[in-house]
């Protein structure tokens, strides 16, 4: 890793208004009509890290729809197996990509918060 890229993932890390735990997840990215699979590597209340499969051409500042699959996860609010969350792209470095958000609806958003709980009292 370049002194540029260290820098760069320090000034990313300082920019975070919220902490970010470890979740991986499947995902959809939708950009126009364009759609990706995804991993999902992390997760805060307004931002994650995505790892996209495939060749893309996106970049810093598109819009992005995502979708995380939550089958693997029980939660006890929503019986909804699905994250739907909007934003915009606010890093690409290849097929590594940030992501800042927010949820669709207030159910996601009800999902979201009880998801990051579920993770952060399992660590």
């Amino acid at each position: 890793m370049s002194e540029q890229q260290k820098t760069d993932d320090i000034n990313d890390e300082d920019k975070r208004r919220h902490p970010r735990f470890p979740l991986r997840a499947y995902a959809d990215l939708q950009y126009s009509t364009k759609k990706w699979e995804a991993h999902v590597l992390d997760l805060s209340e307004s931002g994650a890290r995505l790892a996209i499969l495939g060749e893309h051409m996106l970049q810093k500042g598109d819009p992005l729809r995502v979708h995380i699959e939550l089958e693997e996860i029980n939660l006890l609010t929503s019986p909804k197996k699905q994250l739907s969350l909007h934003g915009r792209l606010v890093h690409v470095r290849e097929h590594l990509l940030g992501f800042e958000f927010q949820p669709d609806t207030p159910i996601d958003k009800t999902i979201l918060y009880e998801l990051l709980t579920q993770i952060e009292n399992s660590q």
